[in-house]
């Protein structure tokens, strides 16, 4: 029950059950009996402790009833130091501490009981000519260190007020001069180390790089001048003497003692390049790697090689990007996208999707042909660490929260947080691109030689096919020597190849890697934007969609009978063809498709149909101006024909007889009238122009009656004319119908 109850254990005690809690104490076994009867222990929290002496059973209990643990307890430096490293001075000083109470601290058990040690330390009083609250001080420290006599050793840094400042007087500080005609100097006060704080940040921590003693200078210069003198047009300060100026070696030693050395070099040197050169290095790129999935890097390059057109290959494309995925823990490669994208989300959208991809279709899409087992990955990881520029902003929230990966984005120009990654990019360049058709020159093109952009001749199809063959190479066969294998890899007798890392984290340490449906991982990398179902489809951007759902519920004659509703949708930016629905918290998805009238729209990227709608909503506004004038002279046309048809029409209605009911007795009547009068003009005439038809040729009309069949092409005066129509009119039946 009680295996913890051996000499040098220091058990720490705690009564949980006291009011208020009792905070306890530490103790150290120094002694117990052959018999296990008596305990003798020291408190080490107590400068003024002695041994107490207790039987085993009384200690027992106090373990049954208090709180106890056995701790690590070092109380006095210096304990374990090497025999060599220690000071001759402090060895003597040991040595004869030692010597005083070795004779005491031998005679065990009787040195515990308090009047025998009482005796005892007189004896050494007596003997050493050393006052007993010294020798009692020697046993105190050798009996709460563990019984060490290294705990005898002087311990110099609790001694001269180690990093206490000194309070200046009229006595000038620090070693006097050698010669005594040397001036004095000055204690530096308060306000002068302000004014040393000030020059450092002025002169000193700038860009400029100005050494140490030119900012000790300026700092003179700019606040310990006590005026100025004019010579010619330069005003020069004056300094006060020699022995009223602090000195170079004051303005050091107070730089040295307040230096920041981290913001001193950020501020010289720039925050980038402290990052890159100055940091601590405190850990490693693979931290935290427990097993596959565990953490995944993710990263972009610009591959040092140019490609041609796949549709003309006299066409030079410019340089791909390639997108790489890789487990920190194996060094397996999970996701890959090479083309031109990027570096952007749109990147890392692709690569990531790749990586919960089926490998063996993907390969098949390039002509490869592989197995299963080959190429193995389509999981996400537990964490993802991305530079800022890809994975910053709302576009990985569903990365996060949906598909649970914790993304860790790294500072900028930290490629070396990224450094398994970076290495696979170096690796890529020294097995294949260098020696690639088209691959850059590594150093700058002489006067008259080939341009190497000239020498491209890989498609990015082709040159794909190449880096994937490349990754089947690293992930199945490529032998990582530098790799640091633990002591269960070693006893499984695993290769340092990543898909042997890979199948054997898979095998024991699981857990880590996240599987989903590969349209469920897509949907969620997707671009993410807000739709408006109404009466006229799914608007988006500025066009209309359609669905199967939306049609099934009548999404559309519901949004004329109600009103529009916004829903969550995804898209790829690339292609207006089609958008995603989002459905049961973006666990399910219906695909919308554009209407077939807005087909302006199909095979074009977002970006480009928003560009059109922009420049068509800016001629628009070009034609506005243009428009307004146009209607207000077509509105001053239309007031200055009603004004004068009003006038005309006022001036016959005053002449006239007719009542408001006979004018509208007639309407029917009138109308005949108006439409026989209007035929001859209305009627279509080939071979002569309307303008050669003269006023007295329309005059002549044939009428037909029902009393008369034969045209009579005689010529008709107008009032008789108008008297022969009034008669044909009231020929026909009389009525009150209005038209």
């Amino acid at each position: 029950m009680l295996e913890w109850l051996v000499t040098n254990t220091v058990v720490e005690w705690k009564n949980i059950d006291a009011e208020p809690l009792d905070k306890g104490h530490i103790e150290r076994i120094l002694w117990i009996d052959s018999q296990r009867k008596k305990v003798v222990t020291i408190a080490l929290d107590d400068e003024k402790a002695f041994p107490q002496v207790r039987t085993v059973e009384e200690y027992v209990k106090s373990a049954l009833e208090k709180h106890h643990r056995v701790i690590e307890y070092i109380q006095f430096p210096n304990l374990f130091i090497e025999e060599a490293s220690i000071p001759q001075k402090h060895k003597e000083i040991r040595d004869k501490a030692w010597e005083v109470i070795s004779p005491i601290v031998e005679q065990e058990p009787d040195v515990f009981d308090p009047k025998l040690r009482g005796v005892m330390v007189a004896d050494a009083v007596q003997t050493s000519q050393i006052h007993k609250s010294t020798i009692y001080r020697y046993l105190r420290r050798y009996w709460q260190a563990g019984k060490m006599v290294n705990a005898l050793l002087p311990y110099y840094k609790n001694s001269g007020g180690l990093g206490t400042e000194r309070i200046g007087g009229e006595t000038k500080r620090g070693r006097p001069k050698k010669f005594s005609d040397e001036p004095t100097g000055v204690n530096i006060s308060e306000e002068m180390k302000q004014s040393f704080r000030s020059g450092i940040r002025l002169f000193y921590n700038t860009k400029e790089k100005a050494p140490l003693r030119r900012a000790y200078q300026k700092t003179l210069e700019a606040f310990f001048n006590i005026g100025f003198k004019k010579s010619e047009d330069t005003r020069i300060p004056l300094l006060p003497a020699k022995d009223e100026l602090p000195t170079y070696g004051q303005f050091r030693y107070w730089y040295q003692k307040e230096l920041d050395l981290e913001e001193s070099i950020k501020k010289r040197q720039g925050k980038r390049n402290f990052e890159l050169k100055h940091r601590p290095i405190l850990g490693s790129s693979t931290k935290e790697s427990f097993g596959p999935g565990s953490r995944f890097q993710i990263d972009a390059t610009v591959a040092d090689i140019y490609l041609v057109s796949q549709y003309n290959r006299e066409w030079i494309i410019g340089r791909p990007i390639i997108y790489v995925v890789i487990d920190v823990f194996s060094r397996y490669i999970a996701g890959l996208y090479v083309g031109l994208e990027g570096p952007s989300w749109l990147g890392a959208m692709m690569a990531l999707a790749n990586t919960a991809s089926d490998k063996r279709s993907y390969c098949a899409e390039y002509g490869i042909e592989i197995e299963d087992d080959v190429w193995i990955s389509s999981h996400l990881p537990q964490k993802l660490t991305a530079d800022r520029g890809e994975l910053e902003g709302t576009m990985p929230n569903n990365l996060i929260n949906t598909l649970g990966v914790d993304v860790e984005t790294e500072p900028p120009y930290r490629a070396d947080w990224k450094g398994i990654v970076e290495q696979q990019f170096r690796l890529f360049n020294h097995r294949t691109i260098k020696w690639i058709p088209g691959a850059v020159a590594a150093r700058n093109r002489e006067r008259g030689e080939r341009d190497y952009r000239l020498d491209a001749k890989l498609t990015l199809h082709e040159f794909t096919q190449i880096i994937i063959r490349t990754i089947l190479y690293h992930n199945n066969q490529h032998y990582m020597e530098w790799y640091d294998r633990n002591e269960f890899l070693v006893a499984d007798n695993i290769s340092s190849i990543p898909r042997e890392l890979w199948n054997w984290g898979i095998m024991n340490r699981t857990g880590r890697l996240k599987k989903h449906s590969e349209d469920i991982v897509k949907l969620n990398l997707m671009y993410k934007g807000n739709a408006s179902v109404t009466k006229t489809g799914i608007l988006f951007k500025g066009m209309a969609y359609t669905s199967d759902v939306a049609i099934r519920e009548q999404w559309f004659t519901k949004a004329r009978a109600k009103g529009s509703w916004l829903i969550p949708v995804a898209y790829d930016p690339r292609t207006t063809n089609s958008i995603y629905i989002w459905l049961d918290d973006g666990q399910r998805f219906e695909k919308c498709y554009l209407f077939e009238r807005e087909e302006r729209y199909f095979n074009k990227r977002f970006d480009e149909v928003e560009d059109l709608l922009e420049i068509e909503k800016l001629g628009k506004q070009e034609k506005s101006d243009d428009t307004i004038r146009a209607k207000i002279e077509l509105d001053a046309y239309i007031k200055g024909v009603v004004q004068e048809a009003t006038r005309k029409t006022n001036e016959t209605l005053e002449k006239s007889d007719s009542s408001d009911r006979e004018r509208t007795k007639n309407i029917r009547k009138n109308r005949k009238l108006e439409k026989e009068q209007n035929q001859g003009k209305e009627a279509l005439s080939l071979g002569d122009s309307r303008q050669d038809i003269s006023r007295e040729k329309t005059d002549k009309i044939v009428l037909f009656t029902k009393n008369n069949t034969t045209a009579d092409t005689g010529y008709i005066p107008p009032a008789e004319k108008t008297s022969r129509l009034r008669s044909i009119l009231n020929s026909y039946d009389d009525g009150d119908e209005d038209e």
